[in-house]
């Protein structure tokens, strides 16, 4: 089924004017809850180092008698360049000790790297998908005319444990093509793109058939959407000097309505004019 990019943008825009305020919200809600965390760390030194000019010193034998008995101290006098460093003296380790606590310090951050590697596949699994399937069938819904906000938690009512399976097997396959090469996965990014949009319409479909389905559908559209996704390279570049604020208000909606209405044209569903190119499983 032929299609182009400008009569898909127009669609979305018509639909992003006809419900413009909801649209936004949802995809706000998108937008933040796929958000990242970044830690940052701050080091700094045991050792502190004093330096003064020799001159401004008045008596540099009062600082020696002052710090003789510390074995912690140390004073430098440097007659070439006139100036008197003093300060702490580092503090070796043993090489014994330093060994233990590296290797203690190795396994501890493996452990908590691993942890939130865990966790973010948890929620990536039960909670970010379903709710990604609860977006894409309120963007579907807008392209066919008005949609209803709830319409975002329809993943967690109706076939639940289905859904978080189905898009599962989608990213697994993805990410074992990806682990060959960075173009295998891209390929099968793109051929699976239609997997979500599948199980919002027919979240009772057995997986297999909906990623073969995905992957039917795709088939000869692959470059097209991916044009089609670099069309909006500029507006993206317009929402990150506008702080996000264009990108939040406009481009996200607007990139999110154009692949629902990309969906819809290559399902063959216009509107309430659903045909059956595929059900859910028997």
């Amino acid at each position: 089924m032929m299609w182009t990019r400008k009569a898909l943008k127009e669609q979305a825009k018509e639909a992003l004017r006809r419900n413009y305020w909801k649209i936004v919200l949802v995809s706000s809600l998108l937008l933040f809850l796929g958000g990242g965390v970044s830690f940052t760390g701050v080091g700094s030194s045991n050792r502190e180092v004093i330096s003064q000019d020799a001159e401004d010193v008045e008596d540099i034998e009062d600082i020696e008698e002052d710090i003789s008995g510390k074995e912690n101290y140390f004073v430098k006098i440097d007659t070439e360049q006139g100036e008197v460093h003093w300060g702490a003296k580092e503090r070796n380790m043993p090489s014994g000790v330093w060994i233990i606590a590296t290797i203690i310090g190795v396994i501890i951050f493996i452990s908590i790297f691993l942890f939130i590697l865990v966790l973010i596949f948890l929620v990536d699994i039960f909670l970010w998908n379903p709710f990604s399937v609860g977006v894409e069938r309120f963007m579907l819904k807008s392209v066919d005319d008005q949609a209803q906000v709830r319409e975002i938690g329809y993943a967690f009512d109706y076939s639940y444990k289905n859904i978080v399976r189905t898009l599962f097997h989608r990213d697994l396959q993805i990410l074992l093509w990806a682990l060959l090469l960075f173009i295998p996965g891209v390929y099968k990014k793109y051929q699976y793109r239609m997997v979500s949009y599948i199980m919002a319409e027919y979240p009772d479909m057995e997986y297999r058939r909906a990623l073969q389905l995905s992957k039917d559908m795709m088939n000869g559209h692959k470059w097209n959407a991916f044009v089609l996704d670099l069309s909006f390279i500029l507006w993206h570049f317009l929402g990150t000097i506008t702080c996000g604020i264009v990108e939040i208000f406009y481009v996200q909606p607007y990139q999110q309505l154009t692949n629902a209405a990309l969906y819809r044209r290559l399902s063959g569903f216009q509107g309430s004019d659903r045909q059956a190119y595929g059900g859910p499983a028997e």
